[in-house]
């Protein structure tokens, strides 16, 4: 088979590119459930072929998500690197790669008959490559489903394109195992035979011949796998359409509008302008659909010569967010970006169709572009920042705070976290895996533990500063307040057991945030403690570090 030359250029400009994007990143210390995946890679007692039946802890019906290829994934890179996060990263970074060529093959597949496919397809893959709403897939170890699952698909729609253009056995072959491969990674991509059944329909339409076998009978085989992957799953875990958070599939309106919404705008608007701009949308409706309205004709006027090409396009972001729009995004940072990481592929497809309309526009086709350069570049850099600061800080918790603040040499300690680092700007810290952490570097150190459901949140200024004003409260135990005033607390508003209380003040329930933590130990007779004669050690993310809670912290 001859090699393409440019296929090849294309491909070494997208290593360089990426490795400079995300180079500050590779060495990245672990941060929440990455811990969680880790272990379970270290200590797990079951085979490889367990997860093929079992969710990711190798329990068979027990709910929790189906994803045995992504064990797979930690199993190798433990036994790779152990606790060097390189190889993690590298294998975040090696998917997101191959994603942003394979956007490069689909789009010369797709505008095969235009002349200016080379064009279109380099350009794609260039806005793939620079969307700063890729960040948490790529660089969060723990998302690694993402650009994994988004490659196999995209490969599986691709190897079935090439197979339709040229009728050769083996890009069915490619396709079908990659479809396979990609089920057994991440559930979205079970809308792959929605999505060739559509484009099925457009060619026909385009050929002006409706070709009932060519749009029921050819996908049929996908069809097939589909529900046979959904029976294995149900018979793995228990569950047929849920996942690990939400195990009933229940439909809710009101938030499917608001994960649409958020899902357009963090096409466009990053950090605190997106949580902004969705907080407008969720309000004013009638304004997100007049401006949605607005944007979408304009593109239909700018590229209406495209006519059955650019309907594809459009149907098929619908398709790409379906699995997705049961979700939601955070309220209060970008947390939960990846969500669109495989719908963005649309977004950038059109960008490139409108950009290359302005041809005849030399010196404003020029300035487009590179204004849409600096904009997507200059946010996705300052993203990655956050995340690397969120992984030093991560670091510094587990291997400088844990042996300061614990005595690793007593056994048989009983810990409770509570005021934890949730995110930085969006980037994962220590919401999950603390305990899990401490596990993995201190393994002789035996204790038990407990993290409370309330966490501070963190940016790029204040993560080194005193957020929380710790004070003994009259009746016991202890009561803390931002410094500022500000909602920087997170969590559930409330929380009790035969342990302790914790309460959530002032409580936003639309952002599940707060101003104010009130913590309570009782004895056995259920009667409240006083602050500094708890039966157990609390620990606290406090002014850039974990430490001890003392009274007046």
């Amino acid at each position: 088979m001859r090699i393409n030359k440019i296929h090849l250029w294309v491909l070494l400009g997208l290593i360089v590119l990426n490795l400079g994007l995300f180079f500050v990143n590779l060495n990245d210390f672990f941060v929440s459930d990455d811990f969680d995946w880790v272990y379970n890679a270290k200590t797990s007692q079951h085979s490889l072929e367990d997860y093929f039946t079992a969710n990711y802890y190798g329990e068979q019906g027990a709910g929790g998500s189906y994803r045995p290829m992504v064990n797979v994934a930690f199993w190798v890179n433990y036994h790779i690197g152990g606790l060097n996060p390189l190889p993690y990263h590298l294998t975040n970074l090696l998917f997101h790669i191959g994603v942003s060529f394979l956007v490069y093959l689909l789009v010369l597949s797709l505008f095969k008959d235009y002349e200016q496919k080379n064009s279109l397809a380099i350009l794609s893959a260039l806005f793939f490559s620079l969307l700063p709403n890729h960040s948490e897939a790529v660089i969060w170890i723990a998302a690694v489903a993402d650009p994994m699952a988004t490659f196999f698909y995209l490969l599986a729609f691709l190897g079935y394109l090439l197979f339709r253009q040229k009728d050769k056995f083996y890009w069915l072959l490619i396709s079908v195992v990659s479809f396979v491969v990609g089920l057994l990674t991440k559930e979205f991509v079970i809308t792959l035979p929605l999505l060739i059944v559509i484009w099925e329909l457009y060619e026909c339409l385009i050929a002006k011949k409706i070709d009932w076998k060519n749009i029921a009978l050819k996908p049929l085989g996908y069809w097939i796998i589909g529900t046979g992957y959904l029976v294995i799953r149900y018979l793995s875990i228990g569950l047929t359409f849920g996942y690990y958070a939400r195990e009933k599939f229940q439909l809710d309106f009101g938030k499917i509008y608001k994960m649409f919404a958020a899902l357009i705008t963090d096409l466009f608007f990053y950090g605190d302008i997106r949580v902004f701009m969705v907080k407008v949308f969720v309000i004013y409706k009638m304004f997100f659909f007049l401006s949605l309205f607005l944007v979408l004709a304009l593109i239909c006027l700018a590229l209406w010569h495209y006519k059955y090409k650019l309907a594809f396009i459009f149907d098929a972001f619908i398709v790409l967010i379906l699995p997705v729009l049961f979700l939601s995004y955070s309220d209060t940072s970008d947390g939960g970006e990846r969500y669109v990481y495989l719908a963005s592929i649309i977004f950038c497809v059109l960008l490139s169709l409108l950009i290359w309309e302005l041809s005849k526009y030399k010196f404003w086709r020029l300035a487009v572009l590179v204004a849409l350069v600096l904009y997507f570049g200059g946010f996705l850099l300052y993203k990655n920042y956050n995340w690397h600061l969120a992984a030093n800080l991560s670091e510094k918790i587990i291997k400088q705070d844990i042996p300061q603040a614990i005595d690793l040499t007593k056994p048989n300690q009983n810990l409770v976290f509570v005021s934890l680092p949730d995110n930085l700007s969006g980037a994962e810290l220590m919401r999950n895996g603390i305990q899990l952490a401490i596990k993995l570097y201190y393994p002789d150190f035996k204790f038990t533990s407990q993290t409370l459901g309330a966490y501070v949140r963190l940016d790029n200024k204040n993560y080194q500063s005193k957020i929380l004003n710790w004070a003994p409260y009259p009746t016991g135990g202890f009561i803390a307040k931002t410094v500022d005033g500000k909602n920087w607390v997170t969590g559930f508003d409330r929380q009790e057991t035969n342990d302790y209380i914790f309460e959530l003040w002032s409580y936003n329930y639309k952002n599940y945030t707060s101003d104010m933590i009130r913590l309570i130990f009782k004895d056995k007779d259920g009667k409240f403690i006083k602050a500094g004669e708890e039966p157990c050690q609390v620990l606290i993310f406090h002014e850039g570090r974990l430490q001890q809670l003392e009274k007046g912290e």
